[in-house]
């Protein structure tokens, strides 16, 4: 039935807009309903209002006026009606009667307020539709009345509730405020120049408070849609003596006594300009107009006609917000105080870190208005009362990138990850399976040899982490026990203390150093046939994780301390399995951040990830609580290409870039001095083979450092995006290292015979080389393509750049 409604949706014209998946969530909350021929869908007079569309039949709109009935219009299949009520919470002004038998889908009022809510372009296509009845409306209203209605629907669209009514410092708000004292008796109207989000619209708002009071009329109409909405309706009354003749409004006469605001009015076409212009110098001061433009005052005669340019006696113009950073820090707490009073919590406060991050970004997407969206945002999802840098999230959204496959597409799939129950049993089996292997290593280290387990510990699980995390990223995170023991000790046990900057901005250091660290005294120790040497690291690992999950929140340990996490995460970059958002549900319908703060039982993102935001594989440890957590059905977990995430890297960690240098520079040591181990003496050979190893790690960490020149907080350079396309070549190293330590191994051949005049030859290849070969092949192809297309792909870039510059 759900099809029928997605189907008979796609054919309405004003949903043409919507895509499919949009449809088909907004099918859910419409239902079918069947009336007779004869019988009302409408009453006149209702008060319980509902939005309908006709699906089938027709259906007559009549109006009882003076003791009569009379008939309005006629409706088909795709015909709406009753939102004109649902906006202006007014009882029904006309009945709709069944001509014949009658087909609806009916949307009770709550749904109907959240479908505009969560497509505003709707809302804007119902204000056409209000303005384009005008005449029906009129034989149903007295003027008045009908100037009444509109205009209390068009002032649904100043959102004075967002105003925070905060210019910022001292020297900001005197000089606003003396524009204001200014402009409080003006002789003309106003035109407001500034970037997008630099607070036009609030600056017309305290203009009209200063001028006209709160309770007189503020209209907000766009510029945009002006031709197609409001273009008839601005001309001057027409004198008429026959009274039962009504015309249509003037659209100054809707906000007489008030404001009109025009926002971009130089979208509006020059001839409507024009139009506009005369009406501007015949209405007789009904209202106050002020324009805004998204241009320098010099640049006005290029973007509106002279004609109107005349008709605005003032121009104020707003500096961008990074032209005075220095209101910045008093914006960002003045608005965390006015969010704080509202929720009724205490007023959070930047850290150092935190406000030098506001004051190093530009604002070019948004101004003001980008910093508020980044604020509010810091202010629900913050768990404590000082905002750190794990809280700001800047920069354009995720974007979707190239073909993938949702596998919560999949009934079954959906059902497994979003009850959460299976990956809770996987954990719980990991956690009883290394607690027993430790405990086996502690008491009867002899059994775990005798029985090959500890030989298949190292010798299968690392070589298996390094093949399997470059397909399916950090899938061993999602099941890993040091993390769930972490977690279970973290939430009887915490002081939930902020993460130190240091550790914030060198977390690649910690993570490089600890990494080099464990696979250094594994090498030296030979802990892979020492069971005693084994059991302490693994202990020593178990522990430290608690200790840090303990002290600072969330799993700080798995995204900025832990060895294996880095090594899964940079080789999960280029996997074929993400975690990612529908960044346009999460930004315009989410109000919860459920996927980063947590919901009942299940608790927020574990690595502090903001999910619009999210777009490597990285910090992603596949616990998918925000699949659990997710309100909107924003989240998706796909199935895509691998290697294409190293071309659209925006938001990495850019510091791994030395880490990754790393990891490809002890490959050297490791495979120069590993057949010697047999043959130099026991001493001389550590000795050697750990000044080596350490040597190359720092000369290539600082190499790779020197080449990308990461900076943390801007997007990835193209020589960070180089650097991040040697993960695959790096990757294959390390494989074809591992790859001798798998049990049994070296007594795999393959072998291939022929037939010769002199009898069978055979050759026969060992396993190890041929493994070794496929995997060098596969780094350096994959390698290659990466680097190409990430050269390509800047190429493109420019070029189109460089175009548009030019243009």
């Amino acid at each position: 039935m759900n099809d029928d409604k997605v189907y008979s949706l796609s054919n309405v014209e004003f949903l043409a807009d919507l895509t499919a998946a949009e449809l088909t969530e907004l099918a859910s909350d419409f239902e079918w309903e069947k009336y007779d021929k004869g019988s009302e869908i409408i009453r006149q007079g209702q008060e319980q209002h509902f939005f309908y569309i006709l699906i089938k039949g027709k259906a007559d709109v009549t109006v009882a006026k003076e003791g009569r009935s009379w008939l309005l219009n006629s409706l088909g299949p795709g015909a709406t009606f009753g939102e004109f009520s649902l906006l202006t919470s007014k009882s029904a002004k006309k009945t709709i009667v069944c001509q014949e038998e009658c087909w609806v889908l009916a949307l009770e009022a709550e749904s109907f307020a959240r479908m505009l809510l969560r497509w505003p372009k709707l809302y804007l296509t119902f204000i056409g539709k209000l303005t384009g009845e005008l005449n029906e409306a009129n034989l149903i209203l007295s003027e008045a009345k009908y100037k009444e209605i509109l205009r209390s629907t068009l002032q649904l669209t100043q959102y004075k509730d967002k105003f925070y009514g905060l210019w910022g410092g001292l020297r900001t708000t005197k000089e606003v405020e003396r524009k204001l004292e200014e402009l409080a008796h003006p002789e003309g109207h106003l035109l407001l120049t500034g970037e997008r989000g630099t607070g036009r619209q609030m600056m017309a708002w305290y203009v009209h408070q200063r001028q006209s009071g709160k309770s007189a009329p503020f209209v907000v109409v766009e510029g945009q849609r002006f031709d197609q909405q409001w273009r008839d309706l601005i001309k001057e009354s027409v004198d008429t003596k026959d009274s039962s003749v009504l015309y249509n409004s003037n659209l100054f006469d809707i906000a007489e006594g008030g404001t009109l605001f025009i926002r971009e009015i130089n979208l509006i076409s020059p001839h409507t300009q024009h139009k506009l212009a005369q009406a501007l110098n015949l209405q007789k001061n009904k209202c106050f107009v002020i324009g805004s433009l998204p241009a320098e005052p010099d640049d006005l005669g290029r973007i509106i006609i002279p004609e109107l340019r005349e008709c605005f006696a003032h121009t104020y113009e707003i500096t961008p917000l990074r032209e005075r950073k220095r209101d910045i820090p008093i914006l960002a707490q003045g608005f965390l105080e006015k969010l704080a009073q509202k929720n009724h919590r205490n007023v959070p406060t930047l850290n150092k870190e935190a406000t030098q991050l506001l004051l190093s970004h530009h604002y070019q997407q948004g101004n003001v208005s980008e910093l508020i969206q980044v604020i509010e945002r810091a202010f629900y999802i913050a768990d404590q009362d000082v905002i750190g840098l794990e809280q700001i999230f800047f920069g354009p959204t995720s974007e979707k990138s190239g073909h993938t496959i949702n596998l919560l597409a999949w009934p079954k799939v959906e059902k497994v990850l979003k009850n959460g129950a299976f990956i809770a049993w996987t954990r719980r089996v990991t956690i009883v399976g290394f607690s027993a292997l430790v405990l086996l290593l502690l008491l009867s280290p002899e059994i775990a040899v005798r029985t090959k387990i500890f030989t298949l510990v190292w010798g299968l699980w690392w070589p298996a982490l390094a093949i399997i995390s470059p397909f399916l990223g950090r899938l061993w995170c999602t099941v890993c026990p040091f993390s769930s023991i972490m977690d279970f000790v973290q939430k009887r046990f915490h002081k939930n203390r902020p993460i130190p900057k240091f550790i914030m901005k060198y977390d690649f250091l910690i993570i490089s150093f600890l990494f080099l660290l464990i696979f250094w005294i594994e090498v030296f120790t030979n802990m892979r046939s020492s069971p005693s040497y084994t059991v302490i690291l693994l202990i020593s690992i178990q522990v430290t994780a608690i200790l840090v999950g303990i002290t600072y929140p969330r799993h700080t340990w798995c995204r900025h301390f832990c060895p294996l996490g880095g090594f899964i995460g940079t080789a999960s970059i280029g996997s074929m399995l993400e975690v990612r958002a529908d960044a346009t549900v999460c930004l315009n319908k989410c109000t919860t951040f459920d996927c980063y703060v947590g919901k009942g039982n299940v608790p927020g993102c574990p690595m502090s990830q903001h999910l619009p935001y999210l777009d490597n594989n990285l910090d992603c440890k596949l616990c998918f609580n925000c699949v659990r957590n997710c309100p909107n059905g924003s989240v998706q977990v796909n199935l895509r290409f691998a290697g294409r995430e190293v071309w659209h890297l925006v938001r990495v960690n850019q510091g791994y870039a030395f880490f990754i240098g790393v990891m490809l520079a002890i490959l050297i040591p490791l495979n120069y001095f590993e057949p010697l181990q047999g043959i130099w003496p026991s001493t001389v050979w550590k000795l050697w083979f750990s000044l080596f190893y350490w040597a190359s790690a720092l000369l290539g960490g600082t190499l790779a450092w020197l080449i990308a020149k990461p900076f943390k907080t801007k997007a990835a350079s193209l020589r960070v995006k180089l650097i991040f396309a040697l993960t695959p070549l790096v990757l294959a190293g390390h494989i074809m290292y591992q790859v001798a330590f798998i049990p049994g191994v070296h007594s795999l051949f393959l072998g291939i015979g022929y037939v010769t005049s002199s009898g069978l030859l055979s050759l026969n290849i060992p396993f190890t080389s041929m493994a070794k070969g496929i995997a060098a092949a596969f780094g350096l192809v994959l390698t290659g393509i990466t680097v190409a297309i990430v050269l390509l792909r800047t190429k493109k870039k420019r070029a189109t750049r460089l175009k548009l510059e030019r243009a």
